[in-house]
C-alpha cells in the first residue's frame, strides 16, 4: 500500500490535468486516497498479526481503491466536474485513466494507475494468503495428573477392597 500511496502522491504533484480548476474535486479526492493508502500501509506495518487491521488495510481498502477507479470510469470521470470536462464515453475514460493514453494529454507516466491497481491487487492477495495460513492461537491448558487412589483411613494400603 506504500507503493499505491507513492503513486497517488506522484499523481497529485505531476498530473497537470488533475491540477486544473475544472477537475479540482478529483485533485482533492486523489489526496484523500493518498492519505487512506498511507493509513492502510501503516496498519499493515504496525500490527501485521492483528486480524481487524489486516482486514481493513489489506483487504477492504484495496477493494475500495479499485472500486473507486471503476466508479470513476463508469461515470466517465464526471463526479464533481463540469460536463465540459467529462469524457464522451466510458471507453474514453478507461483509455485515459487506466491505460494512460497519450491521446488525452496524459501528463504523467502512462502506467501509473495500472501499477497502482497491480500493487493493490498484490496487497489484497498477500493479505488473503496470510489470513488463510494463519495459525489459530491455542490456549495453554495444564493437564491434571491421573487420580491416585488413596488408602482407606486406618487400613492396610495393600489389602483388597471390602465387598
Amino acid at each position: 500500500m506504500l507503493g499505491v500511496f507513492g503513486i497517488n502522491v506522484y499523481l497529485g504533484l505531476y498530473d497537470t490535468n488533475l491540477q486544473l480548476a475544472f477537475n479540482h474535486l478529483h485533485y482533492e479526492i486523489n489526496w484523500v486516497l493518498a492519505a487512506a493508502d498511507l493509513l492502510a500501509a501503516l496498519f499493515l506495518l504496525a500490527k501485521p498479526r492483528n486480524l481487524i487491521l489486516k482486514g481493513l488495510g489489506g483487504i477492504i481498502w484495496p477493494l475500495l481503491y479499485i472500486g473507486s477507479l471503476f466508479l470513476d470510469v463508469e461515470t466517465r470521470m464526471c463526479l464533481g466536474a463540469p460536463s465540459a470536462a467529462c469524457f464522451p464515453s466510458v471507453s474514453a475514460a478507461y483509455q485515459y485513466l487506466i491505460l494512460g493514453s497519450q491521446a488525452y494529454e496524459w501528463a504523467v507516466w502512462p502506467y501509473t494507475i495500472r501499477l497502482g491497481i497491480a500493487l493493490a491487487v498484490i496487497t489484497l492477495v498477500l493479505s488473503l494468503i496470510s489470513l488463510y495460513f494463519r495459525k489459530p492461537k491455542m490456549k495453554e491448558t495444564k493437564t491434571m495428573p491421573p487420580p491416585q487412589s488413596t488408602p482407606p483411613p486406618g487400613g492396610n494400603p495393600n489389602a483388597p477392597p471390602a465387598n
